[in-house]
């Protein structure tokens, strides 16, 4: 029987999507399947859901289409918003045997930020070529004023290398991904980040916040968080521990 079945947003054109799965980062030996969301998962010992902003999609792939799992797992999934009252999210923390989420201080879950912090282009970060960069959200952005004459980047398609090296190249990074926003911080980059959803308060440690529409008066408050990068890396390995002695 399988060992381990991944779900998660590996096909999507979001970058911060396709580099969330643990499944990429760690090694969880030959006995793996990955999966996108809404496949029927086979018989096998552990299936893992996530990471990103999936709570519905792991909602339903626990509920229904992981009979076959001996335990469910979710790791490092967005729970912001979430209604831990509601019904469906009782009957679907039933299921779970570890509730793996990015977000801190959520009731009843166990702080696993995005796995994709363990990539190793975050061990040594180049020096930044450019006092400021705007890395964009592609389908979040409208209405913002990017201003002419600052590197800008979307954070839809193109490679998690190019990405990680243009976030890299900025002394400070403005961005209204939430992606952005983490591998900045992981990077030690000042960062302002420009919320559009509640995802962004969920961070263990906070990035300076500003108005989307009114941001350029507040860069002077960016600020950078040392030892963020060895505070999520031993959450994962911490959490990865919990997800292997499973039984």
């Amino acid at each position: 029987m399988t060992r381990f079945v991944f779900q998660s947003l590996h096909q999507s054109q979001n970058i911060g999507d396709r580099a969330a799965s643990p499944a990429r980062w760690l090694d969880f030996g030959p006995s793996t399947t990955r999966q996108s969301f809404g496949e029927a998962v086979p018989a096998c010992d552990i299936a893992i859901f996530g990471g990103g902003q999936v709570y519905g999609k792991a909602c339903k792939a626990a509920l229904y289409d992981a009979r076959k799992a001996r335990h469910r797992v979710t790791w490092g999934i967005g729970m912001q918003s979430v209604d831990l009252h509601d019904l469906r999210h009782i009957a679907f923390s039933a299921q779970i045997s570890l509730m793996g989420c990015r977000d801190a201080n959520v009731p009843e879950t166990i702080y696993v930020p995005c796995a994709s912090c363990l990539c190793s282009r975050f061990d040594a970060a180049p020096a930044p070529e450019n006092a400021v960069v705007i890395y964009s959200h592609g389908h979040k952005s409208g209405g913002i004023n990017w201003p002419k004459g600052i590197a800008l980047m979307s954070n839809i398609g193109g490679t998690l290398a190019q990405k990680l090296a243009f976030l890299a190249s900025g002394e400070t990074v403005v961005t209204n991904s939430f992606h952005g926003t983490y591998w900045a911080m992981l990077m030690g980059r000042k960062v302002l980040a420009l919320p559009f959803s509640t995802k962004f308060n969920g961070f263990a440690q906070m990035p300076a916040l500003a108005d989307p529409n009114d941001w350029t008066a507040a860069l002077p408050r960016a600020y950078a968080l040392p030892g963020y990068l060895e505070h999520c890396r031993s959450a994962n390995h911490a959490f990865y521990e919990r997800v292997i002695n499973l039984r």
